[in-house]
């Protein structure tokens, strides 16, 4: 599938095709069953042109199970909520995200935790998407901050309001997947922008972010570059600095 988004914005990486299947592709990358890894690394694995799959049972991290939509949290020791706040004397430090297990707790609470009806979630790169056969659930850019902001106006220009994107305290996998998920199931979703996770910082560039949509979304800001400021001066100063 090619994508005028990808010119326009002259993207470093691929954006992301977001699939789901009951049938595992060949040849993906994906985590060793029983062996802790990552969702963001084969994110970006995907984002540099390789596939990249999820299943229950190779996704060990809990967090990476719920916000890939594998179902609630795993019972965790302790509670979830001292994880993400003060931790637990003798068990492990918390994280610090939450000043309080009250506060971790009702943000658990806020999560639109899902258990979706399929075995696999595929990351694909977008030019190696075939439309006649596969739709993707959602669309995930991978940029710096200048393509955000585009992306962000882009999002907007076509749509009344101003509140057309979001940014949510949540992991990088709910990020990604979990959250822009539960948007495409609305009238009028919004965008996620991603990767601010403290944790995940140190795995991707330092000034790169993550910008989720739906996939009609994602048509729908193909359709609304013609006309718009990517053809105007401004934008071109813009990718001229990035050009440097």
């Amino acid at each position: 599938m090619e994508s005028r988004l990808v010119k326009e914005l002259s993207l470093r990486y691929q954006p992301v095709a977001v699939l789901l299947s009951n049938e595992k592709p060949e040849g993906a990358l994906q985590g060793k069953e029983g062996q802790w890894s990552c969702t963001i690394p084969l994110f970006i694995a995907a984002a540099k042109g390789k596939t990249s799959v999820f299943e229950r049972k190779t996704t060990v991290c809990n967090g990476g199970k719920t916000g890939l939509g594998f179902g609630q949290f795993p019972n965790y020791p302790g509670g979830i909520e001292y994880f993400l706040s003060v931790g637990k004397s003798g068990l492990f430090e918390g994280e610090g995200y939450k000043k309080n297990p009250e506060l971790g707790g009702e943000f658990v609470e806020c999560l639109p935790i899902t258990d979706i009806p399929y075995q696999y979630v595929i990351f694909k790169p977008l030019s190696q998407i075939d439309t006649t056969k596969e739709r993707p659930e959602l669309i995930v850019f991978y940029v710096n901050t200048d393509q955000l902001s585009a992306l962000t106006v882009l999002a907007n220009y076509y749509r009344p309001g101003n509140e057309n994107v979001m940014i949510p305290f949540s992991s990088g996998c709910q990020a990604i997947f979990l959250i822009p998920y539960a948007e495409a199931q609305k009238e009028n979703p919004r965008a996620v922008v991603g990767l601010t996770d403290i944790t995940v910082r140190p795995m991707v560039e330092a000034d790169m972010l993550s910008f989720s949509v739906p996939y009609k979304m994602f048509l729908d800001l193909e359709e609304s570059v013609e006309g718009s400021f990517l053809e105007k001066h401004l934008w071109h100063r813009v990718v001229a600095r990035m050009a440097k």
